[in-house]
């Protein structure tokens, strides 16, 4: 048992986002932003894999044993065993200065994803739904610096989002039959960690697993809230996480190296790697696009 998080992929991603776990094959995937790459992980063998992508993918779902991707500013499928993909739409109406980042599925199947300004300077991000027909909307929701953070409670009545820059987990009542919004409220600060909000799990209890960026943390939040763990790494920027292996008792954490000087990275060499961790609490299987659960 992994007791403190334990670097299980020294990959040096530039900005590693997007992990998910896919239970059939036993292997973590995830994508390097910047570099335009897909990693995957073997927890069986310790091997990993790269791959070469036509976009700069950001967040990651499963679907009939492809990869969902948002990247750049668009929606596609790749298959990992052929290397090829297939776009199958673009983002209406975004900047050019925009690209995808965060994103998740929802109850019904959909693929809900933000987009952010990759120059990190004004608030254009905006919130999108894809549905399993393909139909791609925009969601109205307040535009955002860095949108961050697509998740459901387990019950799907609760959806979790936030803006890094604000340092605010953001919490809205979600309606399963309408798939609406309401009930706008703070969920947690991170103001006192120093760190940004960043990708997040859930795990079985309700628990959400977030990733706080320049903190160096993952922080477990109770569903009211409150705080229940605090897990320290070893590499400063830690950008998502998923639960993974056989008992789903394995948190995974992807990190980041972006921005950081020669002497940072030469004290925090980790810095971009794939980290693991042992939990008592297991996480909750991948929703997959197309699938309502």
């Amino acid at each position: 048992m992994l007791i403190t998080p334990e670097c299980v992929a020294p990959t040096g991603c530039v900005l590693g986002e997007g992990a998910v776990w896919s239970p059939s094959e036993g292997f973590l995937w995830w994508v390097d932003i910047k570099r335009a790459k897909l990693h995957r992980y073997n927890p069986k063998t310790g091997n990993t894999r790269r791959y070469d992508l036509p976009i700069r993918a950001s967040a990651l779902a499963l679907h009939d044993g492809c990869l969902l991707m948002a990247g750049d500013r668009e929606v596609g499928l790749y298959d990992p065993a052929t290397e090829a993909y297939e776009r199958w739409c673009e983002l209406p109406g975004e900047p050019d200065t925009n690209r995808t980042n965060d994103g998740g599925v929802a109850p019904d199947g959909s693929f809900w994803f933000g987009t952010m300004d990759d120059r990190e300077k004004d608030p254009i991000g905006s919130y999108f739904r894809l549905t399993p027909d393909r139909k791609i909307s925009q969601m109205r929701l307040p535009s955002v610096l860095v949108t961050n953070t697509m998740q459901f409670s387990p019950d799907g009545r609760t959806f979790y989002t936030c803006d890094s820059a604000e340092q605010e987990i953001l919490a809205f009542d979600h309606d399963l039959e309408a798939g609406t919004l309401t009930g706008r409220r703070v969920f947690a600060s991170t103001y006192e960690f120093g760190g940004y909000p960043d990708g997040s799990a859930v795990d079985s209890e309700g628990g959400l697993w977030t990733c706080l960026w320049n903190a160096s943390r993952v922080v477990r939040y109770r569903p009211d809230g409150s705080i229940d763990q605090v897990v320290t790494l070893a590499a400063p920027q830690p950008t998502s996480c998923t639960f993974g292996g056989d008992d789903l008792r394995t948190l995974f954490i992807t990190t980041a190296r972006a921005g950081m000087s020669f002497p940072a990275l030469d004290s925090r060499p980790l810095s971009g790697s794939l980290f693991a961790i042992s939990v008592d609490v297991p996480g909750l299987p991948a929703r997959q696009f197309g699938v309502s659960r």
